[in-house]
C-alpha cells in the first residue's frame, strides 16, 4: 500500500506543479515585455501638394516637348515645415536637374519615365535637405504639352 500511496503523492505533486506553472505562464509571463520589444506604430503619412512643374524633353532637330507634372510630396508631420520653408530651394533644384537631365524613355517615345523622375526628385529633395525628409513622391497629374 506505501507504494500506491507514494506513486499517488508524486502524481499530485508533478499535476500540481504542472498547473502552477502553466498558470504562471499564461497570466505573468506575457505582462512582464520590456517597453524597447513594444512595437511602435508609425506616424501617419502627410502629404505636401506642389504646383505643376514643366519637364522638357529634348528632341533631335526639335524644340523639346514639354510635360506639365503636377507631383505631391510623402513626408511626416515633423518634416513637414522644414519642407514647406525650403519650397523655392527644391523647386529650383528640381527644375535645374530635370532640364540639365531630361527624364524622358529611351525607346523615342516622346514619353516621361516617371519612375526616374520620382527617383530624382527624392534624390534632389535629400540633396537639398540634406537628410531624406520625403518618403516618396505622388504623380498626381502629367499632360503633355503641344508640339
Amino acid at each position: 500500500m506505501s507504494k500506491k500511496l507514494l506513486i499517488i503523492i508524486v502524481a499530485v505533486v508533478l499535476l500540481l506543479g504542472g498547473g502552477g506553472g502553466a498558470a504562471y505562464f499564461f497570466l505573468f509571463a506575457g505582462k512582464h515585455e520590456p517597453e524597447a520589444e513594444v512595437a511602435k506604430v508609425p506616424a501617419p503619412p502627410v502629404f505636401i501638394p506642389l504646383d505643376p512643374l514643366s519637364v522638357p524633353l529634348p528632341r533631335p532637330d526639335k524644340p523639346p516637348l514639354y510635360h506639365f507634372v503636377t507631383l505631391t510630396l510623402q513626408t511626416t508631420e515633423a518634416n513637414k515645415p522644414k519642407l514647406v520653408e525650403m519650397m523655392p530651394r527644391l523647386r529650383d533644384a528640381w527644375l535645374r536637374d530635370l532640364n540639365a537631365n531630361p527624364v524622358g524613355r529611351n525607346d523615342g517615345s516622346g514619353e516621361l519615365d516617371l519612375d526616374l523622375l520620382k527617383t530624382r526628385i527624392l534624390q534632389m529633395t535629400e540633396k537639398v535637405m540634406g537628410e531624406p525628409l520625403a518618403t516618396d513622391v505622388l504623380i498626381v497629374r502629367t499632360a503633355r504639352g503641344a508640339g
